[in-house]
């Protein structure tokens, strides 16, 4: 907890740190957005936290319930990239969904400038009145704060040139879409089936086509958002009393008592002929891998609870329920897979590896997104619409 007034020299000295390393690490690559994180004092909307906290490359937490955070400022990180992938322009007007402690509304304003508007919304009307009293006192006056269910936007500030989604979403919400401008560009934390994205996509003529992405962590979205994934267990199939907990589009019962029946069977480590070392997403944030192995729709990201904390230890479960077969690559076992049942679904796993190494490991930064109202008509070779639970067709393919 703070103990008294903050000497300004030494904030800026902590705040100077922490912009040389985002520098450092890439997040933060243009002119504006550093001299954002330059001039944005940080510790001023933290005030129940030390200085150096503040000034920390973490999350700062300020909601919880049952002790699961549900607000926070993000991690600087994160933001700074969020930041860059939104292109912002001076003038622009701007949307953010999840107000926090309204540090990132004030790095978007110091950004868009004078001329341009910064609208930030959340559910929670003492949030709204915290990040607002923040606000003031950091002298950031061009900042609007409104309580609102954020999965329903803001229409009286409409359209918006920009919209940045700072809590985990389970799609696109198409009050979004409406309130942004044909060419305006919105960043939302979207979940693919266990693995989230912070993707900038751009509205062109009715398709959001994406600009960038990366893998990221975020408390979920609340509210009217008719939100259903999330992570469910469904066995041990490592042994022990390890719990596996898989990433799913939805909970329904009787499809995990069969993936436990299925689990339950005793497996078998195969070898994959390769190390997969370094591919998974807590490791390497940007393999590819995942997202290629969404081609097929029987993929999903699976955790391991531990005696360490919940979901430690990552991996991809390649599953067939008319087989009751199995296929599980595990960052604890790079160079095998765990394999249940006969090995049909083992020859497809090993199959799909294959085509990556053969197109070369394509990176994230490779991987393009687009999103459609109506199904396309075809989809090209190449390109592969990924099963999630959308009102919209998500069509991926590789640049690279």
């Amino acid at each position: 907890m703070p103990t008294g007034p903050i000497p300004d020299d030494h904030a800026a000295g902590l705040r100077h740190v922490l912009v040389e390393s985002l520098v450092e690490k890439g997040a933060i690559v243009t002119p504006p957005v550093r001299d954002a994180f330059a001039s944005v004092p940080r510790h001023l909307f933290a005030p129940n936290v030390n200085v150096e906290t503040a000034y920390a490359d973490q999350p700062v937490f300020i909601r919880w319930d049952d002790g699961i955070p549900i607000s926070s400022s993000t991690q600087p990180t994160m933001m700074a990239f969020m930041a860059e992938q939104l292109r912002l322009e001076p003038g622009s007007r701007v949307l953010e969904i999840g107000a926090g402690t309204g540090y990132n509304a004030a790095i978007l304003a110091h950004v868009v400038g004078e001329s341009g508007k910064v609208i930030t919304a959340d559910i929670d009307q003492d949030i709204v009145d915290e990040a607002a009293g923040n606000l003031s006192n950091a002298g950031c006056s061009s900042v609007v704060a409104v309580c609102r269910d954020g999965f329903e936007g803001f229409a009286a500030g409409q359209p918006y040139d920009r919209i940045m989604v700072t809590v985990g979403a389970q799609d696109v919400s198409p009050h979004w879409v409406e309130q942004l401008r044909d060419g305006g560009i919105m960043v939302v934390p979207i979940w693919f089936r266990g693995y989230r994205l912070s993707v900038a996509l751009e509205k062109r003529d009715g398709v959001l086509e994406s600009l960038s992405a990366s893998p990221c962590m975020f408390i979920p979205i609340r509210g009217s958002a008719d939100r259903t994934e999330g992570y469910f267990p469904v066995g041990n199939p490592l042994g022990g009393s390890r719990q596996m907990y898989m990433g799913m589009e939805r909970d329904d019962p009787n499809h995990r008592r069969l993936l436990e029946k299925l689990f339950a069977r005793e497996g078998q480590l195969l070898d994959i002929g390769r190390s997969m070392e370094g591919q998974f997403h807590t490791q390497d944030l940007s393999s590819g891998l995942y997202m290629f192995l969404t081609t097929d729709p029987r993929i999903n990201v699976v955790h391991w609870e531990s005696g360490d904390g919940l979901f430690q230890g990552a991996g991809y479960a390649l599953t067939d329920l008319e087989t009751m077969s199995a296929a599980v690559l595990s960052d604890g076992h790079p160079d095998r897979v765990m394999v249940y049942g006969d090995d049909a679904v083992y020859d497809t796993l090993i199959g799909l590896i294959d085509r990556w190494d053969q197109i070369g490991r394509p990176s994230i930064r490779d991987l393009r997104i687009r999103a459609f109202t109506s199904p396309p008509l075809s989809v090209p070779d190449g390109h592969w619409v990924v099963a999630k639970r959308s009102p919209y067709t998500w069509v991926l393919s590789w640049d690279g």
